[in-house]
């Protein structure tokens, strides 16, 4: 399986999760962060299925709070317009670089859930 990053997703953040891992982070502390953000932004309101996506994500991959400097850098990405979905591709990304191959496809099929979700959402609005 070869993971790329959606075209709308900045290589520099996948960067900095590769890094946080190889620090010693784990995917699952990264989630809280992420999770937190889709919650507070409230970015995911209005899609169909969203809400199972992130129960079906959380019951795979339990969030692990222990690092809050990370949630909040997280959390603080949002003013620079990042966004929730591109956050798990970046996060997906990273796991697969470094050879953490379950996380990387719970999180990947996640994210392709979640973009489904929002244009068929989207579509049916119009």
């Amino acid at each position: 399986m070869n993971i790329k990053l959606d075209k709308y997703t900045p290589d520099s953040l996948a960067s900095l999760f590769v890094l946080l891992i190889e620090e010693g982070m784990t995917p699952n502390q990264i989630l809280v962060g992420i999770v937190r953000l889709a919650t507070d932004s409230k970015e995911l309101e209005g899609t169909i299925v969203s809400a199972d996506c992130i129960r079906f994500l959380l019951a795979r991959m339990p969030v692990d709070s222990t690092a809050p400097g990370v949630t909040g850098f997280i959390l603080s990405l949002a003013q620079e317009r990042v966004t929730t979905l591109m956050l798990l591709d970046a996060l997906g990304f990273a796991c697969y670089v470094r050879g953490l191959f379950e996380s990387a496809n719970i999180i990947r099929l996640t994210y392709q859930r979640l973009q489904a979700d929002r244009i068929i959402s989207q579509m049916l609005r119009d």
